[in-house]
């Protein structure tokens, strides 16, 4: 007979087995499951319950948050024309991740969207060509003024996406028809049309514009949009009673419409697209579009048509401060809600917009124009700025407000330099960061409308970046960080800065005198809208010395500056993001600069 204690040992012993037997069996298959994971028969047909993931996540406006990738354990190759200063970043398709450093593997390199490719805007100039003005000192007075005028319609298209690019006789000679064409006994103003259309040929795909055509509308608007995404490729896209104003069409329609044309020319001929057929043609209405051609300018603004009569160089400086009043109009007009510069913590922050609220000054003033109470020819039905009953409004909320009727500017800070506002003190210690300030507090307060309350800083982040840089962001907004604007009180903004920014809003930005912040333009004044107005010249004093320690290379300042920034991660995402978004703007601006001055209209 077993004792009782072994049988008590052998009971343990079996049920341990069992355990293990039933633990390291394989699964029994499902047969209504085949071996590729695929349903059959009646389980197609029964619901499976899909669990929630990130990107089921609403958020307002049709924002979704994306989906992350792994990070590399390599890091991407850099970039050409990818450093500008302390700035780097990498051009890539997953820019709207949580954190740069989890692709770059560098934590002072941050991933940006690819660049737009800007689509080619060609227009034709012959310094050589004006049958009405006179040869020798009138000549290079002449040349100035289209100089100045050239520039304008730079700047006007760059703003809106397009790639300028001014074409010369010499494009022309490299088109095929070029001898054929200069054998014909044509008008000069027949031949320099003709000649037009043979650089344009030569040169390819994209938008063959007069000189004294610019876009007149906002950047998203429809028409604007479409021509930026390119052209039908079996039509020219051209515009009703534009006379050759702007053309749209890609590089074999065009050739195929010059060769067909060109056996046709003869000394006879009035106009050359005349003798394309007309199939070949698609009619657009130019809603957004103002041709600023001669019998426009008679019949619409005879003020600066008597002055060109008068004096031709005059007459057409006279059209650069008309058309560039009217573009600056048209940015006021399409913003009723106003302009709202960001000012999170107001208590604090007064001199950290300052320069932003200068800005914001300068671009509801009223430009130099002779004729200010005019409107551009597509859209007689305007508000001119001196005939408005108020000015356009500037706010200066908390938090950012997702709007197509509100236009805003933002600052931001970095970390460091919030935190020694908030203290109202230069000396940060590590304590103080880490025990008594809310992590990522900029970024929770200017989304906190947008996004509520719930979203952690790393999310918040990714809708921050789609606002910077997304699809509307250059419609709607501008951002810059403090440390790229001047850090004294009463300080102007520098004019390399506004030259800047005349590239993104597409007109001469107003500088004549210091520009009060307590002028019309605000219902409140600033100084009954800040409490702390009085402290703002040590505002000043603490952004100055925080520049000091995030640039200095002291060892233990250092380290109060990595603290803040550790401890804001997504703050400091954000801050790098922008300021790298900024300065690759400026790169791009340059380099297309460099490339195009030797032409006509390319001076900064």
């Amino acid at each position: 007979m077993i004792p009782h204690r072994s049988t008590g040992l052998l009971a343990i012993i079996v049920f341990v087995a069992l355990l293990l037997f039933i633990f390291s069996s394989s699964p029994i298959p499902d047969p209504t499951v085949e071996e590729v994971g695929e349903p059959s028969g009646a389980a197609k047909y029964v619901p499976h319950p899909k669990l929630p993931s990130l990107s089921d996540i609403h958020l307002p406006n049709n924002i979704h948050l994306p989906s992350f990738r792994a990070p590399s354990h390599e890091a991407p190759p850099e970039q050409t024309n990818s450093t500008s200063g302390e700035s780097k970043w990498f051009s890539n398709w997953e820019w709207l991740n949580p954190f740069s450093s989890a692709i770059t593997l560098d934590e002072s390199r941050s991933v940006l969207p690819p660049l737009p490719e800007r689509r080619a805007i060609y227009t034709y100039y012959n310094p050589k060509f004006n049958p009405k003005k006179h040869y020798g000192k009138d000549l290079k007075e002449d040349q100035n003024a289209d100089e100045e005028l050239l520039l304008a319609w730079r700047r006007a298209w760059y703003a809106q996406g397009f790639r300028p690019i001014v074409l010369t006789p010499g494009d022309a000679m490299e088109n095929p028809h070029y001898e054929v064409v200069q054998k014909l006994k044509l008008s000069a103003e027949m031949e320099n049309e003709v000649f037009r259309w043979l650089a344009w040929g030569h040169m390819g795909s994209g938008l063959l514009a007069d000189f004294t055509c610019f876009p007149m509308g906002r950047y998203d608007d429809n028409l604007l949009s479409y021509l930026r995404r390119g052209s039908q490729p079996e039509v020219i896209t051209r515009f009703e009673n534009f006379q050759g104003g702007l053309y749209s069409a890609e590089k074999h329609r065009i050739m195929e419409a010059i060769n067909g044309a060109v056996k046709k020319l003869d000394d006879q001929t009035k106009s050359f697209p005349e003798l394309m057929p007309a199939e070949l043609f698609k009619v657009e209405q130019p809603s957004s579009l103002a041709y600023y051609k001669s019998g426009t300018v008679h019949s619409k603004y005879p003020g600066v048509h008597e002055k060109t009569s008068q004096n031709p160089a005059s007459g057409r400086l006279q059209l650069v401060q008309l058309i560039n009043g009217h573009l600056q109009n048209t940015f006021q007009n399409s913003y009723p809600a106003g302009l709202a510069v960001l000012k999170p913590f107001p208590k604090h922050t007064t001199a950290l917009v300052e320069p932003a609220l200068r800005l914001a000054k300068a671009l509801i003033q009223c430009p130099e124009s002779p004729m200010p109470d005019s409107c551009p020819p597509n859209n007689q039905d305007c508000r001119p700025c001196g005939s408005a009953k108020q000015p356009m409004r500037i706010s200066q909320p908390s938090s950012f407000k997702n709007t197509s009727f509100l236009f805003t500017i933002g600052t931001l800070p970095h970390p460091y330099t919030l935190i020694s506002l908030q203290k109202e003190s230069e000396e940060v210690s590590t304590q103080d960061i880490r025990r008594t300030t809310e992590r990522d507090a900029w970024l929770g307060e200017v989304t906190k409308e947008h996004l509520g309350e719930e979203l952690g800083g790393s999310f918040r982040g990714v809708v921050f970046k789609q606002v910077v840089a997304g699809d509307q962001a250059v419609s709607n907004s501008l951002w810059m960080t403090v440390e790229s604007l001047p850090a004294e009180a009463g300080q102007s903004l520098p004019p390399d800065l506004l030259d800047e920014f005349e590239w993104q809003f597409g007109f001469k930005i107003p500088r004549g005198g210091a520009i009060d912040p307590n002028t019309a333009g605000d219902k409140e004044s600033v100084q009954n809208k800040n409490p702390s107005q009085q402290g703002v010249g040590r505002e000043y004093e603490l952004i100055k010395k925080a520049r000091e320690i995030i640039t200095s290379k002291d060892t233990n300042r250092i380290g109060v500056k990595d603290v803040a920034e550790a401890w804001n991660m997504a703050d400091t995402e954000v801050w790098r993001f922008v300021k790298a978004y900024r300065a690759r703007s400026v790169v791009e601006r340059k380099q297309w600069q460099e490339q195009e001055k030797s032409f006509a209209g390319s001076k900064p």
